[in-house]
C-alpha cells in the first residue's frame, strides 16, 4: 500500500511539473545613457502578476543578465496552455514604489502570446502600434463559415506559428448583408512583416489552406497605427507584377555556412537581396548588386532556424524560405 501511495504521489508531481513552462522576460536598456543601476531598480508589472504596483513586491524585480548587465530579466512559470498577457516595464527609484516611471504613459500595454517555454526580449520604450487586419471572404471559393475558421499567419504571428495552433490569431467575422469580412487587431512593433491568411477546417491546424500555395507572402511595413484591408487570394499589385517564377532555387537547403540563390533567365534588374528571420527582422542586406544568375550568401553567423530570402526589383519582389542548421 505504501508503494502504491508513493507511486501516486510521484505521478502527481511528475505530471504537475510537465503541465507548466517557464518564460523569461528581458528588457534591453543599452540605449539608455543615464541609467544608474545604483539608484534604479527595474520591475515588470502585468495582468499575469495582478498588476502589482512596481516596487511593492520584490519577487517582481528584474535582475541583470549574466552576459549583459544592461539587459534585465524576469522568469515566470505559466500553467500549460496558451497565455495572452499584458504587461509593461517600470523603473523604481530609491526603492520607492510608483506607477509613474513606466516605459511610456497610458496605453497600450505590451502584449505577448505564449504557448511554451522560451525567452521574450524587448527594448525599453519601444512602443507597439495597434494594427487592424481585415480580409474580405465574400467571394472566397470553397470557404464555408460553418466549418472554416480564418487565421492570420506569418512573421507577425509568433514567428510563423502554424495556423490553428494559437487561438489568439483567429480572425473574427464581421458579416453584413453583402460582405463577409474577417478581422483581427494586433499590437506590432515598427518594422516589416510578412503574412498570409489561412483557412482552418474543422479546427485542424494546417499550412495547406492558405490564400495561394507557396511564395510570395503578403508584406506590410508598420510605423504607426494603421488598418490593412485585403481580399482573399487577391495579391497586391507589386506581387502580381513580378510573378512567382523569378527565383529558380535556393540551395543547399538546409544550409550551414552559405546559401546559393539561383535565378531564372527572365530577371531584368535587381535592387536588393535581403534575408529576414522569422520575426520579420532583416539580418542580411545586399544592395546595388550587379545582375547575375546566381548569388552566394554567407550565412555562417546566423542562428539556427527558418529564414526568408527576398529578391527585390523595380516591379516588386519574390521571397523563398530556407533553413539554417
Amino acid at each position: 500500500m505504501k508503494k502504491f501511495l508513493l507511486y501516486i504521489i510521484t505521478l502527481f508531481f511528475v505530471t504537475g511539473a510537465m503541465a507548466q513552462y517557464n518564460v523569461t522576460f528581458q528588457v534591453d536598456l543599452n540605449a539608455l545613457e543615464d541609467f544608474d543601476p545604483l539608484t534604479t531598480e527595474v520591475y515588470i508589472a502585468g495582468d499575469f502578476l495582478d498588476w502589482n504596483q512596481p516596487g511593492t513586491n520584490p519577487d517582481y524585480k528584474m535582475t541583470p543578465n549574466v552576459d549583459d548587465p544592461m539587459i534585465y530579466e524576469f522568469m515566470h512559470e505559466f500553467e500549460d496552455g496558451e497565455h495572452v498577457v499584458n504587461f509593461k516595464f517600470f523603473f523604481v527609484y530609491d526603492e520607492t514604489p510608483s506607477w509613474d516611471n513606466g516605459e511610456w504613459t497610458g496605453d497600450p500595454n505590451r502584449l505577448a502570446v505564449f504557448i511554451g517555454e522560451g525567452t521574450a526580449t524587448y527594448i525599453w520604450a519601444d512602443k507597439p502600434f495597434a494594427v487592424t487586419f481585415n480580409v474580405d471572404m465574400t467571394n472566397a471559393t470553397e470557404f464555408d463559415p460553418v466549418t472554416d475558421e480564418v487565421f492570420i499567419g506569418g512573421s507577425l504571428a509568433n514567428g510563423w506559428a502554424q495556423p490553428g495552433t494559437i487561438q489568439y490569431y483567429k480572425m473574427m467575422p464581421v458579416v453584413t448583408d453583402d460582405e463577409m469580412i474577417y478581422s483581427i487587431n494586433l499590437l506590432l512593433y515598427a518594422g516589416d512583416y510578412m503574412y498570409k491568411y489561412f483557412r482552418v477546417i474543422d479546427g485542424v491546424p494546417s499550412w495547406d489552406n492558405g490564400e495561394w500555395p507557396g511564395d510570395p507572402n503578403r508584406e506590410v511595413s508598420v510605423a504607426d497605427e494603421m488598418e490593412v484591408n485585403n481580399v482573399w487570394a487577391q495579391q497586391d499589385e507589386s506581387i502580381s507584377e513580378l510573378g512567382i517564377d523569378v527565383i529558380s532555387s535556393v540551395y543547399p537547403n538546409p544550409c550551414q555556412s552559405y546559401v546559393n540563390l539561383a535565378l531564372n533567365n527572365n530577371i531584368r534588374d535587381i535592387r536588393a537581396i535581403e534575408v529576414f528571420n522569422i520575426l520579420g527582422e532583416m539580418v542580411i542586406s545586399l544592395e546595388d548588386v550587379s545582375l547575375q544568375k546566381e548569388y552566394r550568401i554567407y550565412t555562417g553567423n546566423l542562428n539556427t532556424g527558418v529564414y526568408f530570402i527576398t529578391l527585390r526589383t523595380k516591379d516588386g519582389y519574390q521571397a523563398a524560405r530556407f533553413v539554417k542548421e
